[in-house]
């Protein structure tokens, strides 16, 4: 099948090199001033902080001085009217005599980005690939920030769709029956400096960049304000129901290519190992593993929490989240307050699909109401999606330390009217 050609170039357009700075050369002294006080702060430089998490379940849409704080080096400093983003496509190089064929460059100011096509609207929740790394890291150890089940917010996201712009900018088809969309890939780069590579980078296929049911866009709204810059000032990706590391934050290039990103995050990170890889062993198992996309099933209590002692004799009421992967609706959440051995439906569960699409792109928040908690108790919880994929009893373990979806475990919980304490 022939190829669609880009459009022809506006002129020799090329992005910045980025070249990779040594550690000790990261510059973290301009980073924004931030109030961290609700937050567990599990390293400052890089910032990587998670919210406590009660917070998480007191309002539907995160709000922004909530949402989780996910970062591989320093925040950058970017003034959106010098901004550019550069939009290329790299041809096939079995339809060319060069082993490498050129990127051919265009080039949108956020001018161009913001007026020019229509604004979409999607609330999506956001969730780091390596949260509730902790309960792996119990089973054996593992590689990455000790995450708890703080790293999933949600927010209201808006900016134009991506595949509106890759079909006027890049000549993109829009027919997700075409050769190309089903087997290229859209590769992002950010305009930043990390730890291990010379920017931030990452990928997904082509045909969720394309789908308009897929609901990827370059967010330059988060909760109706422009984004802050821990949340990727002046734009950024949203890939709604994949893994957090497919959002790039501080876009600057996007690829349209026959392969996967080559970047350490797609590469050599964000993948499921087998059980028998470890540290040992690691540098030779990466090209063997898939790059994570979707989401996996999840759910989490957050209150009442580990080792809380509830100074009441009133009843309570439960409260946490689930989610899934894929755009795919929670259908049903259940509690154990016997440490699995007896399950009850909660009594409410709150997810909104998008308005335009129909899919379920957000958390569900659920509470349920508990008359009466036994000494030392042990709630559980467990998501079902509608596809009927359940969480795991136990973890499963993997060296990354990535999608740990066991079921949530609340410990010790005792409940102790005041006047017996």
């Amino acid at each position: 099948m022939d190829f669609p050609s880009p459009p022809r170039q506006q002129s020799a357009i090329h992005p910045p090199a980025h070249e990779r700075v040594d550690e000790s050369s990261l510059d973290y002294s301009h980073e924004p001033h931030q109030n961290l006080a609700r937050f567990i702060v599990h390293a400052a430089t890089p910032l990587n902080a998670e919210p406590q998490l009660p917070l998480l379940v007191e309002k539907y849409i995160t709000p922004t001085n909530v949402f989780f704080k996910r970062n591989h080096g320093p925040i950058p400093d970017i003034h959106a009217e010098e901004h550019t983003v550069f939009i290329g496509v790299k041809q096939n190089p079995q339809y060319y005599h060069e082993a490498s064929p050129p990127v051919e460059w265009r080039s949108l100011t956020m001018t161009d980005i913001m007026t020019k096509w229509p604004k979409a609207t999607v609330t999506a929740s956001i969730q780091c690939a390596g949260n509730r790394r902790d309960g792996l890291a119990k089973v054996k150890e593992v590689k990455g920030v000790i995450w708890g089940a703080g790293t999933i917010s949600t927010a209201v996201w808006s900016g134009p769709r991506l595949c509106d712009i890759l079909r006027d900018v890049a000549g993109i088809p829009t027919d997700l029956f075409h050769e190309m969309v089903r087997d290229f890939h859209v590769a992002f780069e950010a305009d930043d400096h990390v730890h291990e590579d010379a920017c931030y980078g990452s990928s997904i296929p082509l045909k969720k960049a394309m789908d308009p049911l897929g609901d990827v866009i370059l967010a330059v709204e988060m909760n109706g304000r422009p984004l802050t810059r821990e949340h990727g000032y002046p734009i950024r990706v949203i890939v709604p129901g994949y893994i957090g590391a497919r959002s790039v934050k501080f876009l600057q290039n996007i690829v349209v290519q026959p392969q996967e990103s080559s970047s350490f995050f797609q590469r050599r990170d964000y993948k499921v190992l087998p059980p028998w890889v470890n540290s040992t062993n690691v540098e030779d198992s990466w090209d063997s593993a898939a790059s994570l996309g979707e989401m996996n099933i999840q759910s989490v209590i957050c209150t009442p929490q580990d080792n809380e002692v509830i100074t009441s004799s009133k009843p309570i009421t439960a409260k946490g989240y689930a989610i899934a992967g894929g755009g795919r609706a929670i259908y049903r959440v259940e509690l154990s307050i016997d440490g699995g051995r007896t399950w009850e439906p909660v009594d409410k569960i709150k997810q909104v699909p998008d308005k335009k699409s129909g899919m379920f792109w957000s958390w569900a928040l659920w509470e349920k109401y508990v008359p009466r908690l036994d000494s030392n108790s042990e709630l559980v919880v467990r998501a079902y999606d509608a596809s009927g994929n359940v969480q795991p009893e136990e973890p499963i373990w993997n060296f990354r330390g990535v999608m740990n979806n066991a079921w949530s475990r609340c410990k010790n919980v005792i409940q102790m009217p005041q006047h017996n304490l």
